[in-house]
């Protein structure tokens, strides 16, 4: 049987955290029906689906092509699940080429899961969708591809991510004609176009007076991101929030202190990691969205012991959170 986290009977079982943690613990004060649904979800969430673990004996492969800060937060969750048959590999700023070569390569072995954030490109959706119809199982982890090139996608819900950005933006801007800024990612990677179209739509929907005036390509890239930045400040002097889509967030902080604006500047953006959590304690960023990396981590080793017949839906969608400097999430304490 493998590890189960609380976090994951919460989500399959609907009960609460204090419920679920009394009833493993043996504190008692919990009905008996509570306890039997508790245990009847630890023994599903334990217990791999038929034929699953004798396909791969627990054996994946982890590629993703994502921005530091998430990286390590993703090789520490690793590090804690339990999994020594899992190898993770990672493919920060690599190019398109290198990663394909590096997608193809996985891709011999059909035996072994490969979990993977990467791009949208129509050649290695094609190397994927060739891969699956010989049997290879492809979890898509944080940023989505074509149906056709996946057998699950594990992350957060994206439009809904933008979406609360602005609102969060909106909010707090109160109802006056203002100027915002987005700092983009890369469009390639799904969960950035999906962000940037949550954001627009929620602005225009409930927030007409707030204005979209320019956009920053950062690309991921903390230097790339300040030099986007600054051209974006120095051209639209009137912004007064800004929402970043993808990681660069450190160039991002940089280019709004060179410019002397960084207590009047909204700042919005994603995950709670090491770079992330001081800029939010400093006052340097207000708000990050994010999720906890264990759970998406969990999830997606766990869509990956699943065979194809037992699954009931194509995406495994994990609660995100908006935090503050008042309430670091306790995935991201012991950083910054």
């Amino acid at each position: 049987m493998s590890r189960v986290s609380i976090t994951e009977v919460m989500r399959e079982s609907g009960l609460s955290r204090a419920t679920v943690d009394r009833v493993l613990n043996k504190r008692g004060g919990v009905h008996r029906r509570t306890q039997d649904l508790v245990e009847r979800t630890l023994v599903r969430l334990s217990t791999p689906p038929l034929g699953a673990a004798h396909t791969h004996g627990g054996r994946c492969d982890i590629l993703v092509r994502l921005g530091r800060g998430m990286t390590a937060q993703l090789q520490s969750a690793l590090g804690t699940a339990g999994q020594p048959g899992c190898v993770f590999h990672d493919l920060y700023q690599a190019d398109d080429a290198s990663m394909l070569q590096a997608v193809t390569a996985q891709c011999e072995d059909v035996t072994r899961p490969l979990v993977l954030t990467a791009k949208l490109s129509e050649r290695l959706v094609a190397q994927l969708v060739e891969a699956r119809q010989r049997g290879k199982i492809i979890i898509t982890l944080i940023s989505d591809l074509p149906l056709e090139a996946r057998d699950v996608f594990v992350g957060i819900d994206n439009r809904a991510a933008g979406q609360t950005a602005a609102y969060l933006i909106g909010r707090a801007l109160g109802d006056r004609s203002t100027t915002v800024g987005v700092v983009l990612g890369d469009h390639a990677y799904r969960c950035h176009e999906d962000r940037e179209i949550g954001f627009r739509t929620a602005l225009r929907t409930h927030f007409p007076k707030v204005v979209l005036a320019g956009e920053a390509l950062g690309a991921d890239s903390p230097s790339t991101t300040r030099d986007a930045v600054r051209r974006l400040l120095r051209d639209n002097p009137a912004i007064a929030a800004v929402y970043n889509v993808g990681g660069g967030n450190a160039g991002l902080v940089d280019a709004i202190r060179d410019m002397h604006r960084e207590r009047e500047i909204l700042i919005v953006g994603h995950e709670t990691n090491h770079i992330t959590v001081p800029f939010l304690r400093d006052g340097l960023m207000d708000y990050l969205i994010a999720q906890d990396p264990s759970t998406l981590l969990n999830e997606a080793l766990r869509q990956a012991t699943r065979s194809r017949d037992s699954r009931e839906k194509a995406h495994a969608h994990i609660d995100f959170g908006v935090f503050t400097r008042f309430n670091v999430p306790s995935f991201g304490r012991d950083i910054g």
